[in-house]
C-alpha cells in the first residue's frame, strides 16, 4: 500500500462513497499567467484538509470546467493564490464564475446556483472578526467578563444577525435561507472560541469566557444535514463540557469513585482511555453523553477521517472499533475498513524500513550534539516535534515532497519526539507507518530540557514550542534557529541549498 493510495482513500469520503448527482463549475481566470493552481477544497464533515483539495484543470487561455460528485448540498472554498472563496454547491446546478490574477477578485457570473453564491459572497460568510488581531496582540488581555460582552459578544452578534437578515429577506429557497443562516451562526461561535487562545491570557477569564458563550448555545443543529461549521462547532462544545466540567467539580476533588459531570465516567478511567487511544476517543465519550447519534455518527467520521489522513493508527484502531460497535450499520464502515487495513500495510512494509532509524542509545543521549556529531559533512534539519501535536503532524505529510528534492544530497533529517515514556509504543509505531525515514530520539518532558537548551542558545527570542526546525552546517554548528517549515516548500529548499554549497 503505498502513500498516494492510501491518499485516494481517504478522498473517496469526500464524496460520501457513491455520487450519483452533480454540480458544475466552469469559468475563466482573467490575465492567467499559467503560473499558479486553482484548487476546491470540500470537506468530508468539516475542518479545513488540505487532502481534500481538488486541482481543477485551467487551459491555456485561462478557461476550466469541472464536475463534481455530489449527493447532497456541500459548502466548499474555491483556492486561487491563497484567496479563500466559500461556494455552496448543490446538486444538479451550476455555476460561472471569472477569476481575476491581477486581484484574485472573484465574480459570479451565471448559473442556476447564482442566486445562493451571491448572497454568500454579499454577506462575506467566512468574514474575519474584529475581535482576533491574528498577531498575538492581547488586546482584551486587561479586561473583565461583563467588559468582554460589552466590547466583544454584544457587538459581534450584531454584526452576525445583520447578515442572518440578509439572508432571510432575501429571494432564496427556503433551505437555501436555513442552510446558510445556520452557518452564519455556528461560525460565530466559533471564531469567539478562538478569542481566548490569542487575546487572553488569565485562566480564569479565558474559562467564564467559553463558559458563557457556549452555556447560550443550542447543541441540536437548525437544519441536518448540517454545513461544516455546525461541526466544528460540536467539537467546540465538547471541549466546553470539559471545561465546565473541571469548573464544578475540581479535579483534586473527584473521589476515585465519582464520574465526571457530562462524561460519565471516572477521573482514572478518563486518564487510562486517553493513556491507551488519545484524545478522540476522550472527545467521542463526550459526544455520545451529549450528542444525538446521528450527530455523533458524522462527527466522529471526520475525526477516523482525520486520524486516518494523519496515519495515526494507534488512536485511529480504538475509535473506529467504538465507531463499528456503536453504528454496525453505518454507511462510513466501508471506508474506514479500507483506511484501517492501509495503515497496516504501511506498518507491516516498514517494520524493517533500514532507512527509518532510532538513535543508538536515545535514551541515554543528554544533549543533540551526540546525534549532530555523528553526522559530519552532512547538512542536517531537526525537526522537533510530538505525535500528540496536531499541527506537527500535518508538517510531517510535506516531508515526501521535502526528501525528493534532497534526494542523493547531502542532508540528513533528524527527529527528536517529546513524548512521555509511556508513549513509546505508540511513537516507535507512528513513525513506520508514516514512512519517515531519517534519525530519530524521544525524549519526555523532562529529558528534553537540555536539548531546548542548546538548540535556543543563539536567539534570544526563541520559546519552546511546537513544532520547530533547525538547521545544522557540514561542520555540526546551528546555523538556522529558525528554520521554515516543510510546507514552506521553496522557502525552506533555499534555507537548506544556501549550506550544501
Amino acid at each position: 500500500m503505498n502513500l498516494k493510495k492510501l491518499s485516494l482513500l481517504v478522498l473517496t469520503s469526500i464524496f460520501y462513497l457513491s455520487a450519483t448527482a452533480q454540480f458544475k463549475l466552469s469559468g475563466k481566470i482573467i490575465n492567467y499567467s499559467g503560473n499558479q493552481k486553482l484548487q476546491l477544497n470540500i470537506p468530508v464533515i468539516s475542518g479545513f484538509h488540505k487532502e481534500n483539495s481538488i486541482e481543477i484543470p485551467v487551459a491555456k487561455d485561462g478557461t476550466f470546467a469541472i464536475t463534481l460528485p455530489i449527493e447532497r448540498q456541500k459548502f466548499s472554498n474555491l483556492i486561487y493564490q491563497r484567496t479563500f472563496t466559500s461556494l455552496l454547491l448543490t446538486p444538479k446546478k451550476n455555476l460561472n464564475i471569472t477569476i481575476n490574477e491581477k486581484d484574485t477578485a472573484v465574480k459570479f457570473i451565471s448559473g442556476n446556483a447564482l442566486p445562493e453564491n451571491n448572497i454568500m459572497q454579499q454577506i462575506d460568510l467566512e468574514e474575519f472578526p474584529f475581535f482576533l488581531s491574528g498577531t498575538n496582540e492581547r488586546k482584551y488581555d486587561n479586561l473583565s467578563i461583563a467588559e468582554l460582552k460589552e466590547k466583544v459578544i454584544v457587538p459581534y452578534y450584531q454584526q452576525r444577525d445583520e447578515k442572518i437578515k440578509r439572508v432571510q429577506v432575501s429571494n432564496l429557497s427556503a433551505n437555501d435561507k436555513a442552510v446558510i443562516a445556520a452557518e452564519l451562526k455556528y461560525i460565530s461561535y466559533n471564531y469567539l472560541n478562538d478569542l481566548p487562545r490569542t487575546e487572553l491570557s488569565n485562566k480564569n477569564i479565558i474559562d467564564s469566557f467559553i463558559v458563557y458563550v457556549f452555556d447560550n448555545s443550542d447543541k441540536n443543529p437548525d437544519v441536518f444535514p448540517a454545513g461544516p461549521q455546525y461541526y466544528a462547532f460540536v467539537d467546540n462544545y465538547i471541549r466546553y463540557l470539559e471545561t465546565k466540567a473541571f469548573i464544578k467539580v475540581k479535579p483534586d476533588k473527584l473521589l476515585t469513585n465519582e464520574l465526571i459531570p457530562y462524561y460519565g465516567i471516572t477521573l482514572d478511567s478518563a486518564k487510562k482511555l486517553v493513556k491507551n487511544y488519545g484524545k478522540p476517543y476522550w472527545r467521542w465519550i463526550g459526544a455520545t453523553n451529549n450528542l444525538p447519534a446521528r450527530i455523533v455518527e458524522q462527527y466522529t467520521y471526520q475525526q477516523l477521517i482525520t486520524l486516518f489522513s494523519d496515519k495515526d493508527l494507534r488512536q485511529a484502531e480504538g475509535l473506529a472499533s467504538a465507531f463499528k460497535a456503536k453504528f454496525p450499520s453505518s454507511s462510513y464502515n466501508s471506508v474506514i475498513d479500507k483506511n484501517r487495513t492501509a495503515l497496516k500495510q504501511l506498518l507491516a512494509q516498514n517494520e524493517l524500513n533500514a532507512k527509518i532509524k532510532i538513535f543508538d542509545g536515545y535514551e541515554k543521549t543528554s544533549s543533540i550534539y551526540d546525534v549532530i556529531s555523528s553526522l559530519k559533512g552532512k547538512v542536517i534539519y531537526v525537526d522537533v516535534w510530538g505525535t500528540w501535536c496536531g499541527p506537527c503532524k500535518e508538517e510531517l505529510k510535506y516531508n515526501p515532497q521535502l526528501k525528493k528534492r534532497f534526494e542523493g544530497k547531502d542532508v540528513v533529517f533528524v527527529y527528536l519526539d517529546m513524548d512521555d515514556d509511556d508513549k513509546d509504543a505508540t511513537w516507535r509505531e507512528y513513525i513506520k507507518v508514516n514512512g519517515l525515514t531519517g534519525i530519530h530520539l524521544r525524549k519526555n518532558r523532562e529529558t528534553i530540557a537540555p536539548f531546548w537548551k542548546e538548540l535556543c542558545a543563539i536567539t534570544a527570542d526563541k520559546a519552546e514550542y511546537y513544532p520547530q526546525y533547525f538547521i545544522f552546517d557540514k561542520e555540526g554548528n546551528l546555523v538556522v534557529s529558525k528554520a521554515k517549515r516543510p510546507s514552506s516548500s521553496e522557502g525552506l529548499y533555499q534555507q537548506i541549498e544556501t549550506y550544501l554549497k
